[in-house]
């Protein structure tokens, strides 16, 4: 495995698909976020978890965020601690891009390739069961 710092440009370029995406699901936090507070019921986002009763695997996002947002850090990783690592890693790569110009870049063999999916879905399959388990 080879860690490179590769130049770049300051500010990456974000594809408009990946940013309608992202609006839309701020969007629908933001609607979801504000019915609960007018009918003072949390409600059910997550359609896995409807269906089956089970949360997926990104399930406690939303509110992380909003205890992100209201001061508690702790809080906030404890709903989903993958997903805020990830974000974690992503914002580290993103100062690094526009302080340096420069972008991380992870250069893997086959193998190590093999290895990595392997260890990025065990980590998947353990953060979900904390998500079952705890969050729920």
């Amino acid at each position: 495995m080879k860690l490179r710092f590769v130049p770049a440009s300051r500010i990456p370029h974000l594809p408009v698909w990946a940013l309608l995406v992202v609006g839309l699901w701020g969007a629908l936090q933001a609607g979801t976020v504000l019915l609960s507070l007018w009918t003072g019921r949390s409600p059910i986002t997550c359609p896995l978890k409807l269906l089956t009763g089970f949360p997926c695997p990104t399930c406690g996002a939303t509110r992380g965020v909003l205890d992100l947002i209201a001061g508690d850090i702790l809080a906030g990783m404890l709903c989903n601690p993958l997903l805020f690592a990830s974000l974690g890693l992503v914002a580290l790569a993103l100062v690094v891009r526009a302080a340096f110009a420069r972008k991380v870049r992870v250069d893997l063999t086959p193998g190590q390739r093999r290895i990595a999916w392997i260890v990025a879905a065990g980590l998947v399959l353990v953060n979900w069961a904390y998500v079952i388990r705890w969050v729920g």
